[in-house]
């Protein structure tokens, strides 16, 4: 059964538009490179104006989705991608919602 991720992350103050362009130049490219379907990105901001990158992924199945994180969250990601992202999003503010797609 397919499975959507909704991937919701708080994005540092001033860094929107780094993260952005890092995205779409690095993350992305790397994450599709490996399998993952992105459906689409979004920004969102809070009544506070604090902004919020929010995307969705989508997976074959629950072992299609484990096995592309596997490949994903390697030796490289835990060395070389993960310290970046966290220095322009809240590491703690990460929020990951499973989407089961029903048909209406």
């Amino acid at each position: 059964m397919k499975i959507v991720e909704l991937r919701e992350y708080q994005i540092k103050s001033g860094k929107k538009q780094e993260w952005l362009q890092w995205l779409r130049n690095e993350l992305l490219p790397y994450q599709r490179s490996k399998g993952m379907i992105i459906i689409d990105t979004y920004i969102r901001t809070d009544d506070d104006g604090i902004d919020y990158f929010v995307w969705l992924r989508e997976f074959k199945s629950e072992k299609s989705r484990q096995e592309i994180y596997k490949n994903t969250y390697d030796e490289k990601w835990i060395k070389e991608i993960r310290p970046k992202v966290f220095t322009f999003i809240d590491e703690n503010s990460i929020c990951v919602k499973i989407l089961e797609p029903i048909k209406m």
